[in-house]
């Protein structure tokens, strides 16, 4: 039995008591799992390779319910734990997202992070040190960066469509006998009518498909030779296309294109000017760079008149606040991801106020105001 988390986010699955995490146990995020806490795995000794690494390492595989297909571990624990994923879906295991998307918003968050080797010897040795370090060593950092954007962004709940049975490749071909037999495993001759594939871009589309499975019958759909239908079965063809190993490394490394959707979403959520109409300050990362309040002037006043500009060098960023709104909402929808001083590309965003802390108040982009300085004590007689 895997205990739950009773967190507000999913999280990773614990370790049920007396079984050692990566070597009795996989590591699995809640979802994997599925919402039974009790099932049957099957443990295969060093019998599968690595995805990532080509190490060899002892696998797991496991059906998370009834109506789910079966799951297997595809990268060794040591890979898992070098990045907080889990061994079979490759999500995030803190935020179940991607973990390109959760690199990509902590980018420059962690001192001193460093790429994960790519050639053979390195990646030999990195993941070594990795099996010998504990996995409190090892999992330590993950988690406890998260900023405000990861933490809305982050599933409250689990995603179980993501163990839904695999798609029929012959009944998107009209060519299924098993589903007349009644016995055919896959989607949607097994009687599951959801399509994930289809609802992030063609929700319409979707609805028609599973209106029409539920009206007709998985059979009769797939002989349905209508223009509409070739259409959504085509849809369905696209989305299993590449090679399955290439997509594991890309989605490991955050290459893929569901962490390019994710992170274009995170962008736009920048764009979005705050409830607050007082706020009209902008926030600058420097990215390292020394910039003067000259040089930063010179991008914004175009766009508005400048009420201040205020650098801090040692936060790594600036603070740019307008008169007006409709300055502010200018610059941010003409400079965002098109600013570049020196040849660098500067990232810019709303200017979020901090929380009030006791004892001090609240300055300039939600940088809190020092405390008042105070009076020295005087010496002793």
């Amino acid at each position: 039995q895997a205990a739950r988390a009773p967190a507000a986010i999913a999280q990773a699955a614990k370790v049920p008591d007396g079984l050692e995490s990566g070597v009795d146990f996989p590591i699995v995020c809640e979802v994997c799992l599925g919402p039974n806490p009790y099932l049957r795995m099957i443990k295969q000794p060093s019998s599968k390779e690595c995805k990532v690494s080509g190490r060899v390492f002892t696998s797991f595989r496991w059906r998370p319910g009834a109506a789910a297909r079966y799951k297997e571990t595809v990268i060794c624990p040591e890979v898992a734990r070098a990045k907080g994923v889990c061994q079979c879906c490759l999500m995030d295991m803190e935020f179940n997202l991607p973990v390109g998307v959760r690199d990509a918003l902590l980018k420059g968050a962690k001192d001193g992070e460093t790429a994960l080797p790519q050639s053979g010897v390195n990646q030999a040795y990195y993941y070594d040190q990795v099996a010998r370090a504990s996995r409190e060593e090892v999992e330590s950092g993950y988690g406890r960066m998260a900023n405000e954007k990861l933490l809305k962004m982050a599933r409250s709940s689990p995603y179980y469509d993501r163990n839904l049975p695999k798609l029929c490749s012959f009944w998107i071909k009209g060519q299924c006998s098993r589903v007349i037999e009644g016995s055919c495993p896959y989607r949607p001759c097994c009687g599951t009518f959801r399509f994930p594939e289809l609802a992030s871009n063609h929700p319409l589309l979707m609805q028609k498909l599973i209106a029409d499975l539920e009206r007709d019958g998985a059979v009769k759909v797939m002989k349905d030779k209508s223009e509409e239908m070739n259409d959504i079965k085509e849809k369905l063809k696209d989305s299993q296309k590449g090679n399955r190993d290439d997509n594991i490394r890309k989605r490991y490394h955050g290459n893929d294109e569901l962490t390019a959707k994710y992170v274009n979403k995170a962008e736009q959520m920048d764009l979005e000017p705050p409830e607050d109409e007082s706020i009209t300050s902008l926030y600058v990362s420097l990215m390292g760079m020394p910039l003067t309040e000259k040089e930063i002037i010179d991008q914004f006043y175009a766009y508005g008149e400048i009420k201040s500009v205020q650098v801090l060098p040692m936060s790594n960023c600036a603070f740019v606040t307008y008169t007006t709104r409709e300055g502010a909402e200018t610059a941010i929808q003409k400079l965002h991801g098109n600013l570049t001083i020196r040849g660098v590309r500067l990232r810019v965003v709303w200017a979020r106020p901090q929380a009030k802390r006791p004892g001090q108040g609240e300055g300039m982009g939600g940088i809190p105001a020092p405390p008042p300085l105070q009076a020295a004590p005087p010496p002793p007689p």
